[in-house]
């Protein structure tokens, strides 16, 4: 796609606020409007598009916040249970859940302090093992995970659905939404075995490429969730 429209701007609605092109409403891929409830957030999605240069090509891959309000509103809004379940078993194989024998002093020292800080909030002390088989996760685990994820609006289940897999951790990432785990820590900790590869190896530019592109997209997420909770008027 190319850059065809003149101008971009934010205009209120009944819904919220909506973002339009030459004064009409963009469209999802779904047909669905492109309105949310925040100001702030509509302001920083119209940005993505004004920063476009006129004629230029472009992709999703320009659009991050565009893209997760489109999650967001399409496919969250109308099937909360579904992205939950979803959520919920990549959970039950968590990466903090696994050890390997050669990396165990490192994962503990990287990884117990999370695990206890969400049994603190969650009451559940989820295990962890060496095997190399999926371990079937405690009831109270997919309880206290399901519980944890229904408390969340669909801006913090849009957010967790790019953190998730960026992190390789729904612990992680519910810790960063619910904000009892910093980023840099969170990086550090689902980042730790491509860290000690390239230590071991030497660098790879691939894998730090991969890295950077992970930890872009949990930028990406965390603003998302932090614009989408800023209450305000349009251009206020």
């Amino acid at each position: 796609m190319r850059r065809f429209w003149q101008t971009v701007a934010v205009k209120p609605v009944a819904a919220g606020f909506a973002v339009t092109l030459d004064g009409r409403g963009v469209r999802l891929p779904g047909g669905s409007p492109l309105v949310v409830a925040s100001a702030a957030l509509a302001e920083a999605i119209a940005a993505e598009w004004e920063a476009i240069a006129p004629g230029a090509p472009f992709d999703p891959g320009a659009l991050p916040l565009t893209r997760i309000a489109g999650t967001m509103i399409e496919r969250i809004a109308p099937g909360r249970a579904a992205i939950i379940t979803m959520l919920v078993n990549f959970g039950v194989s968590d990466l903090l859940l696994y050890r390997e024998e050669a990396l165990q002093a490192e994962q503990a020292a990287l990884f117990d302090p999370v695990l206890e800080a969400f049994a603190r909030r969650h009451g559940v002390q989820p295990r962890v093992t060496l095997a190399l088989i999926p371990q079937e996760a405690e009831p109270e685990e997919r309880k206290a995970l399901t519980a944890a994820l229904e408390a969340q609006d669909d801006a913090g289940l849009a957010a967790l659905g790019v953190l998730t897999p960026a992190l390789g951790s729904l612990i992680l990432a519910l810790g960063l939404v619910e904000g009892w785990v910093d980023r840099d820590r969170a990086l550090d900790a689902a980042f730790l075995e491509e860290r000690c590869q390239m230590r071991r190896w030497g660098e790879d530019t691939e894998i730090k490429r991969q890295l950077a592109s992970r930890a872009a997209d949990v930028d990406d997420a965390m603003r998302f969730l932090m614009l989408s909770r800023q209450i305000g008027t349009a251009g206020a």
